[in-house]
């Protein structure tokens, strides 16, 4: 692990060039034409990747890039000869490492911040506990690499897997999936009342029992955006349990208001991270239209839970939803 060195506190733009050293191995010494050059990459190029990875870009006189900038470069660039990767290819890569772990790097810098906030000699909030953050990542980092690499490694194969599964005749668009979407029910209302510490647990408890819940019966988490999971899972079954789990332990926390769940089935389009279609939409409706504590599923997703032992259904009215048209629905209990 790094020494941290204490003397950068002194000053704020000698204290971030020093964690910036400790954790890019490397000061910076190149301009961007220059990095371009060296790497042997035309400067447009140059400028399109760095654009992709998410990265600010740097003016023309700016002493702005490292060696590993330059290292990173040329085994980017060298991946579209090695593997046969075309330019929009190698971009599409960028952008999805680029905004991956910028999101990633925003949460676990964040997770530590308030691990320090909480302790007995913790510093003055502001710079003092945003220099002993930085110090604590910087000095973490070595270590927390290779595990996030392994983690990188697993997910892919367990993406692989999937994209065997779902292997279609080519006139198939998309995979077929149960859509799930979980929300905090009267959220806006409680996070009016909550002080932002309060409301940064209640957030943190929530996306923390729902990975969880969604990881034990098999599922994917799609995204969380504040008070709202959406998940997806190859089986109508592994859904149906997600959902019923995710609603029984909001109905037994102090702190996480109670759910309301939406399924729907069939094919998705994914993209992007992300997944797109009428039944993503569908699933979206039918938990706008659920009460609180309540889980309504689409026709298909019914259909395929009738034979399922832990499953039980109870009709509903048809509803007409927004955007797709009269939808016959069930609650599962």
């Amino acid at each position: 692990m790094s020494e941290i060195p204490h003397q950068f506190t002194a000053d704020d733009s000698t204290f971030i060039d020093g964690i910036e050293r400790i954790l890019m191995g490397s000061s910076r010494r190149y301009r961007r034409r220059e990095l371009s050059e060296h790497a042997g990459v035309d400067p447009e190029e140059t400028r399109r990747v760095w654009r992709a990875l998410g990265f600010v870009n740097s003016r023309e006189g700016d002493v702005a890039f490292s060696d590993t900038d330059l290292r990173a470069l040329r085994a980017a660039m060298s991946l579209t000869a090695t593997h046969d990767l075309d330019v929009d290819t190698l971009l599409g890569l960028a952008r999805a490492l680029g905004r991956t772990t910028d999101r990633l790097a925003m949460w676990q810098t964040q997770l530590v911040a308030d691990m320090i906030s909480q302790r007995q000699d913790a510093p003055p909030e502001g710079k003092e506990l945003a220099k002993a953050t930085a110090r604590t990542m910087a000095d973490l980092a070595d270590d927390l690499e290779p595990i996030m690499n392994y983690v990188w490694r697993r997910n892919l194969s367990v993406a692989l897997s999937r994209l065997l599964a779902d292997a279609q005749p080519e006139s198939h668009l998309g995979v077929v999936r149960t859509v799930g979407f979980a929300d905090l029910v009267s959220f806006t209302r409680l996070a009016r009342s909550l002080s932002e510490s309060d409301l940064a647990a209640l957030v943190t408890r929530f996306e923390a029992m729902a990975s969880d819940i969604v990881s034990e019966h098999s599922g994917a988490v799609v995204k969380m955006v504040g008070d709202e999971v959406l998940f997806s899972h190859q089986d109508p079954a592994g859904a149906s349990r997600i959902a019923r789990a995710l609603k029984e332990a909001s109905e037994t926390d102090d702190v996480i208001p109670r759910m309301r769940v939406g399924l729907s089935t069939g094919r998705v389009l994914a993209r992007l991270g992300d997944i797109y279609g009428t039944t993503v939409n569908r699933a979206a409706r039918l938990t706008n239209a659920a009460e609180a504590g309540q889980i309504l599923i689409d026709e298909t997703t019914a259909d395929a839970l009738r034979h399922d032992p832990q499953s039980t259904l109870r009709a509903h009215e048809a509803l007409d939803l927004a955007g797709i048209g009269t939808s016959p629905t069930w609650v599962l209990l």
